[in-house]
């Protein structure tokens, strides 16, 4: 234990020594108030002078008791300082030690706050309270491993319970199905097409239908997905109208996907830049009833800005979600605690039969 703990010990033992001592002084006052009554004479004046000499060292015995009582104050106050340094300085040692280990900013940030979701925009970040009335996804952190071919598989009883997937669009090129699926891939998002984010306008995957023929031609179950920059509930329905018609003669196994995202890097301001959380939920919801209306099952794919910025979650429940955050050197596991039925872990897989990077994906069904 410091000196200055000790020292700080032994005065709040003393104060306490004294507080004793007072009350017995209090208690021989009163005896003697007491008896006095009961005297006459000499005996009368002896007590009053005893209790005159009593009341004088209660005085000062009340002065040293303020005095102490300040000094009692200024060591409690003293102790509060102690511990909070104390708590400070594990706090700092403990940011130290991960970041020396390698831990980015935010990954140090999100250690301190476990409770809440934390996400960066525009060089800010931002704090968000975990919502306890949504439904949460029941994944346990320690189920998820990366194999030796870097692909993400969620484990359970020692059995792989994931599926993998991967979702690709024109910019993946010309797709060899046939290696994709001796590749381990089992189903695949295949975009259908987009509305641009400064024209508003509608455009088709070139892609597309060629994809959709060579993935099931090789087995491998599909879904599709549309890039979203609707601005209204009217352009929703229209954009859900457009993915029906292309899936009209097709087999589609897997949820339609409605791809809701932030335009980050535009070179001129994205058409739904002032939307507000309801007005992109309403959105998002008038798509897929529309979708279910058709007869699949919707489904929302998104980053953690998507549900946390853009879109107010509790409008959301009971849709599926299909979310991305890719895993990195020291994390692999999702950030995300709500529901999701697909992850989104990263932007750069590799996988035969496709040159270049692909978005990999494991489906939890």
């Amino acid at each position: 234990m410091s000196e200055r703990r000790k020292r700080r010990n032994a005065r709040l033992a003393a104060y306490s020594v004294f507080m004793t001592f007072a009350s017995a002084v209090l208690l021989v006052v009163a005896l003697l108030s007491v008896r006095k009554d009961l005297l006459c004479g000499e005996e009368t004046r002896e007590v009053n002078a005893l209790l005159e000499s009593v009341s004088a060292d209660f005085e000062v015995l009340k002065e040293e008791n303020t005095e102490l009582a300040k000094a009692n104050e200024v060591l409690q106050k003293e102790n509060n300082l102690l511990n909070e340094t104390s708590t400070g300085a594990k706090f700092r040692q403990k940011m130290k030690s991960m970041l020396q280990s390698g831990s980015s900013t935010t990954q140090v940030i999100k250690y301190f706050f476990p409770d809440e979701l934390i996400y960066t925009d525009q060089g800010s970040f931002f704090f968000q309270q975990i919502e306890e009335n949504l439904a949460k996804n029941g994944y346990l952190a320690s189920n998820f491993r990366q194999n030796s071919d870097g692909d993400m598989e969620y484990i359970q009883d020692d059995e792989v319970v994931s599926i993998k997937g991967i979702d690709v669009s024109k910019y993946n090129g010309n797709i060899d199905w046939e290696k994709v699926a001796a590749d381990g891939v089992k189903f695949a998002y295949i975009r259908c097409g987009i509305r641009g984010y400064d024209s508003g306008k509608i455009v088709v995957d070139e892609n597309f239908e060629k994809n959709v023929e060579g993935a099931k031609a090789a087995g491998i179950a599909v879904g599709t997905y549309f890039f979203s920059q609707a601005v209204n509930v009217e352009e929703a329905e229209e954009e859900a109208a457009t993915v029906l018609s292309l899936l009209q003669d097709k087999q589609i196994d897997c949820p339609i996907a409605l791809d809701v995202e932030k335009v980050e890097g535009a070179s001129s301001t994205p058409r739904t830049s002032s939307l507000t959380a309801d007005e992109y939920s309403d959105i998002a919801l008038r798509f897929c009833e529309k979708i279910k209306e058709g007869g699949y099952t919707p489904m929302i794919y998104g980053n953690i800005k998507t549900f946390l910025m853009l879109l107010d979650m509790q409008k959301l429940e009971g849709v599926q979600k299909w979310f991305a955050g890719y895993i990195s050197d020291d994390n692999i596991t999702p950030y995300f605690p709500y529901e999701f039925r697909i992850w989104q872990y990263a932007s750069k897989g590799k996988v035969d039969g496709i040159e270049g990077n692909v978005d990999m994906n494991i489906a939890f069904y």
